[in-house]
This record gives structure tokens, C-alpha cells and sequence, in this order.
């Protein structure tokens, strides 16, 4: 009988052996929480830090641990102690939800936490841009810094400036078109052109916008022959409070391998029994 219990015993200890094994017990995470990635600048060489950062790229120790929706709370499954915390500041190229990346200008930052296990850990880091970037356009719409947009032939109405606090997104003034008429054609470019890189060299234009109607935003290619070939990237939809937008003018500007230099444009169509039309823009930048 005393065998039986004793076999029984060594039978259920090797039971509970194998679960555990089957069932390890699980690690319990550490936990990193990103609220916000700011983004600090140069103001006179780089224009305003105005962002949209919509995601971050976490890496611990180098490996990607995943990319998040701002603010986030992320399950880490590390050991206690110090680790490199990476983040990279993630947009929506072209204002796509679909097209998400790190923005090819910011930094990543890094930093060490202390991570332990069942915790979290804050950071909210700030990004800055690459020094080595080039900024050919820099427009803050201030009065000092004038407008560096004109209406075109075709334009039913003429571009100006707002200095009303109302309509200002930051500084002293913003760019401003708007057109009363029932219906009608609005189109402004940049007063400069600009001579951007190619071969597939990664060039993008910034810009905050506010607006009444959808604002279609453009690249033309101006050949020296006289001759302009235009190319529509994005359109933006209207909105009542400002927004910030990444365009990407990378694959027109390389295919338009013989262009001389470009310009950007802006355009909208105002459709009769429509309200009053309205584009307001800051901060415009093409960045390389």
C-alpha cells in the first residue's frame, strides 16, 4: 500500500513537472507610454515646429517592438533593468491613414529607461530635423516675410494675406484666398521656382491649411523649351480648424527627369449654390 501512495506521489509530481513545461508561467510586461512626440526647429533655417505626428515606431534595444496610434501604452516583454528606448515619429504620407511611415526628415531619438516588470514607464520625446537637409522654400506668411504665393491667369480671385488673430495660425499672418461669386475657379503658385533633386532623391512639401472647399495641391516640372508639364499629388479635404499635411513630391519630381526647375500650385473649383469659398494656408515648406 505504502508503494501505491508513493507511486501515486511521483506520478503526480511528474504530472505537474509537465505542465509546467507545457504552461510555463508567463512573464509579466513592462510598459512604455508615448502621449505626444513634439518636434523643435531652427525657426530661421528650418521654419515652424507646427507637426502632425500620428504614430510612433518604438524599438527597445534595437527591435522593432511595434507601431502605435498616439498617446499608447506599450507591453514590453523585457528583463528588469536598463534598455535603449528608440521612437521614431510617424506620419500619414499625403494625409493617408493607409500610408504610414517615419518621417524621413525627423530624427529617431533614443534614451535609456528602466524598465520593470508590471510598471510603466512615461517618455514623450522630441524629434528635430536632419542638419544636413535643405530647406528651398520657407514660407511663414508673416508680413515681414511678405506672401511667396500669386494667383495665376486663371484664378477668379487674388491671393492676400490675413492678419486677423481669428484666421492667423501662428505669427502675425497667414495666407488667405476666398472667392464671394456663385461659382468660380481659384489658382495660386509659389512666386519662385525651385530647382529640387532627382533620382528618386526624397523631396517634400509641408503645410498647414484651413479650408471651405477641397483644395487640390500640386507640383509643375518647367522645361526650358517654355513648355510645363503639371501633376496633381493630393486633395485635401475641407476642414474648419487647421490641419498639417505631408506631401510627397518625390516620384513626379524624379520622373520629370529634364524639368529645369518646379513649382507648387494650389486649386479649387467653387460649384454654384456653394457658401462662400475660403483657403487659408501657413508655414508652406519644400524640404530635401
Amino acid at each position: 500500500m505504502k508503494q501505491f501512495y508513493l507511486g501515486m506521489v511521483v506520478f503526480a509530481g511528474l504530472i505537474t513537472s509537465s505542465c509546467n513545461l507545457i504552461n510555463p508561467e508567463e512573464k509579466q510586461p513592462c510598459y512604455i507610454q508615448v502621449d505626444t512626440i513634439g518636434v523643435t526647429t531652427d525657426l530661421i533655417t528650418q521654419g515652424s515646429n507646427a507637426a502632425k505626428i500620428s504614430e510612433a515606431w518604438i524599438y527597445v534595444d534595437d527591435n522593432l517592438i511595434g507601431i502605435y496610434d498616439l498617446p499608447c501604452r506599450v507591453p514590453v516583454l523585457a528583463d528588469q533593468g536598463e534598455h535603449k528606448v528608440t521612437v521614431g515619429a510617424g506620419i500619414q504620407i499625403n494625409g493617408l491613414s493607409a500610408l504610414l511611415a517615419p518621417y524621413a526628415f525627423y530624427r529617431l531619438v533614443d534614451t535609456t529607461i528602466t524598465l520593470n516588470p508590471g510598471e510603466t514607464s512615461i517618455y514623450n520625446p522630441v524629434v528635430s530635423y536632419y542638419e544636413s537637409l535643405t530647406f528651398p522654400l520657407l514660407a511663414s506668411f508673416d508680413i515681414l516675410a511678405g506672401n511667396k504665393l500669386v494667383a495665376t491667369n486663371n484664378s477668379d480671385t487674388s491671393a492676400f494675406l490675413t492678419t486677423n488673430p481669428l484666421e492667423v495660425f501662428e505669427g502675425t499672418a497667414s495666407f488667405y484666398a476666398n472667392l464671394k461669386q456663385d461659382s468660380g475657379f481659384v489658382e495660386f503658385e509659389t512666386v519662385e521656382s525651385y530647382v529640387l533633386p532627382k533620382q528618386g532623391k526624397t523631396v517634400y512639401a509641408e503645410l498647414n491649411y484651413k479650408n471651405t472647399h477641397v483644395i487640390s495641391v500640386g507640383i509643375s516640372a518647367n522645361y526650358s523649351a517654355s513648355s510645363t508639364i503639371r501633376n496633381t499629388v493630393i486633395s485635401l479635404r475641407p476642414t474648419e480648424t487647421w490641419k498639417k499635411v505631408y506631401v510627397n513630391l518625390t516620384s513626379f519630381v524624379s520622373t520629370e527627369v529634364n524639368a529645369s526647375n518646379y513649382k507648387l500650385f494650389f486649386y479649387a473649383d467653387k460649384v454654384s449654390g456653394t457658401p462662400e469659398l475660403k483657403i487659408y494656408l501657413d508655414n508652406l515648406k519644400i524640404v530635401y
